[in-house]
């Protein structure tokens, strides 16, 4: 096989591949030496040019595709590899591939991957572009059971979102919970279901929520609508009693330019025009970015100078 050619074609390179017309293997080590290619795992390799331009998404299901290749048998991915292949919201995308296995050893029982085994028989499983997965409900709870409050709120908020064509029902996360033996975290886990909304629009906002409510703030509405001239704005979070907005301002919409349509200074008056309509109807607007929610003590005093009641500790 020319290694060159695989390198230019993209996609995972196997040294099966190579070993199997008589190539010589080493040479996809001289060149990860070289900078050209990036090793996944054993045996397994990517153009590192294809590897710096790609997300943490996309990086983790190369390293899905190259698990899998190595399995003895087809096993669903699970846990935060379904998710990612579900495009649920998650908070980082892991290094560790993750399975369904009815085989009992369980853990980590190989470098980079983790095998989940709880009520493997029973796991609702899909399809999703030819990867067997566990299903929506199965995923969110896995995720959930191991993430911190917020991080689980983020992606059961995914699950319950109404404008996921995939959405489940608050009962129907609450029903795969219980199939799952024992309490280990069982009544977090349900916590986090009821809190759970279908209103939240991002991942970001989902977190900004849930840390609200672990820091004790009163919880706003969500997605308050105001009318303008050509429509209506709908914001990210609304305390009508206190006439405080709160919105989270990430900054791909102004530098993606899938989302800003190529003019981000179109979309920066946008945003400008939005915030003076907002203002006008006598509204105080605070605007929240990834560092307030790295950094607490930056959201809470945000929320402080805004006047959000923090009752509860």
């Amino acid at each position: 096989m020319n290694l060159s050619a695989d390198i230019a074609r993209g996609g995972v390179i196997y040294s099966t591949d190579h070993a199997r017309v008589g190539s010589d293997i080493r040479e996809l080590t001289r060149a990860v030496e070289r900078g050209e290619l990036v090793k996944l795992r054993r045996g397994a390799y990517i153009p590192a040019a294809l590897w710096e331009a790609a997300d943490e998404r996309t990086r983790h299901l190369w390293r899905a595709e190259a698990a899998s290749h190595d399995a003895r048998q087809e096993l669903p991915f699970a846990g935060a590899t379904a998710a990612t292949i579900w495009g649920m919201w998650l908070h980082s995308h892991p290094e560790e591939v993750t399975f369904l296995d009815r085989w009992k050893g369980g853990g980590r029982s190989e470098p980079g991957v983790r095998r989940i085994t709880a009520a493997a028989a029973g796991a609702g499983l899909r399809r999703i572009e030819g990867r067997l997965v566990t299903d929506v409900a199965r995923t969110a709870i896995d995720v959930a059971r191991a993430a911190d409050f917020a991080r689980a709120v983020g992606t059961l908020d995914w699950a319950l979102w109404r404008r996921n064509p995939h959405r489940v029902s608050r009962e129907r996360l609450a029903e795969e919970l219980r199939k799952l033996p024992g309490t280990m975290r069982r009544r977090f886990v349900e916590r986090a279901i009821v809190f759970a909304s279908p209103l939240s629009d991002s991942y970001a906002e989902s977190y900004t929520r849930a840390l609200m409510f672990e820091l004790g703030y009163e919880l706003p509405e969500l997605q308050v609508e105001f009318p303008h001239s050509t429509g209506v704005y709908a914001v990210d979070f609304c305390w009508r009693a206190r006439r405080v907005i709160a919105e989270f301002d990430g900054f791909g919409k102004y530098l993606d330019p899938a989302l800003n349509k190529g003019d981000p200074a179109r979309t920066v008056l946008a945003e400008k025009l939005r915030e003076d309509h907002l203002r006008g109807q006598g509204y105080a607007v605070i605007r929240l970015y990834w560092s307030d929610l790295m950094n607490p003590a930056a959201l809470i005093a945000k929320l402080d100078a805004a006047g959000i009641p923090r009752g509860r500790r």
